[in-house]
């Protein structure tokens, strides 16, 4: 199989377009003039009218836009997939509608694959160690047995997958954290988030609101928003973490190229010590913690996000921020026999 070119499939850290700006000659009107075009045309607004708000979550609709915002940034996960919005190909393939694979394998395809060549040598172990396999003939045997199984019938519900056309519907949105569309709403400002029950434009404000409906200073949500905005904007490329038991993890560049390096447990803390101690965890659980995210080598990072008193003076979303300061500890497990300096 051709290894992808993972660089020209990702080119941008992030879904926004950068324009160089032309050589100004002040005297020419007409430089000038291009001058100040290019100024406010070089960042440019890829996806607007692309999202939906709903109760509980936010989903982008429009598969190009989709695409887009996984490409570029990583941002969002596909409601039929495991990261990467890929059902629609993966079922157009699977009915016989698409020829070849989805962009080198789909990472639910290159798990299958992993898993059946996994299982494969497993039976050829078992029947070695039982003297059954005694040339090569036994083994193409186990090899096609496999390749029939991995031949899947049809389903009763592929029917169902169809339109009125016989192409496959379009059943899957990408859904975003709330972090990741406030954060493209607000400091990117490329999206556009409208309320799914009026059709209304929900302004950054309001969406604030929306997202935080019992308003406190320790909101779960503008807590993590925090940290979420303190590594994007430091060029880390930012994925849930709940499958090691972290908040965050981070990767240098994305899931394509590399595992994470780091992953994150964001901790509020307070100026009252009291309130410390309600959050405080033992030493039980950041040994278990240490030791799931060491275990597959990544390291530890605890992300304190110190709490103001009081955020009743603020008018923009710019100063609320601003009240909010990070501090950042790394936490590593120290094992005998590796570290004996």
């Amino acid at each position: 199989m051709k290894k992808r070119n993972l660089n020209a499939i990702y080119t941008t850290p992030l879904p926004v377009e950068v324009v160089p700006l032309p050589p100004l000659v002040p005297h020419n009107p007409l430089s000038v003039a291009y001058y100040v075009y290019q100024l406010f045309t070089a960042y440019l607004e890829l996806y607007t009218d692309s999202v939906s708000s709903y109760v509980s979550r936010i989903a982008v609709d429009s598969y190009e836009d989709m695409q887009g915002l996984w490409k570029a940034g990583f941002f969002g996960k596909g409601t039929q997939s495991r990261s990467d919005p890929t059902w629609e190909l993966r079922t157009a393939k699977r009915l016989q509608e698409a020829s070849g694979e989805v962009e080198g394998g789909a990472p639910e395809e290159v798990t299958a694959r992993r898993r059946a060549a996994r299982k494969k040598f497993k039976n050829a172990r078992a029947l070695a160690e039982q003297g059954i396999v005694a040339n090569n003939t036994a083994m193409e045997k186990v090899e096609t047995s496999e390749e029939s199984r991995r031949q899947a019938p049809s389903r009763r519900e592929d029917t169902q997958l169809r339109d009125s056309e016989g192409k496959v519907r379009r059943l899957e949105k990408l859904q975003l954290t709330f972090q990741e569309a406030f954060f493209l709403a607000y400091a990117l400002d490329i999206i556009d988030i409208y309320d799914d029950r009026t059709g209304d434009l929900v302004a950054v404000p309001y969406l604030l609101g929306l997202l935080m409906p019992d308003w406190s200073p320790d909101n779960s949500f503008i807590i993590n928003y925090v940290a979420y905005h303190h590594y994007r904007s430091h060029g880390w490329c930012i994925r849930n973490g709940v499958k090691f038991g972290v908040d965050y993890l981070l990767y240098r560049r994305g899931p394509p190229f590399s595992h994470a390096e780091f992953g994150v447990i964001v901790v509020p803390l307070y100026s009252d010590e009291s309130k410390n101690q309600l959050t405080r965890k033992d030493w039980s659980w950041s040994s278990g913690v240490n030791r799931v995210v060491g275990g597959v080598k990544k390291v530890l990072v605890l992300c304190y996000v110190e709490v103001p008193d009081c955020t009743d003076k603020w008018h923009t979303v710019e100063e609320l921020l601003k009240k909010y300061k990070v501090r950042e500890l790394v936490l590593r497990r120290w094992i005998p026999s590796r570290n004996r300096d």
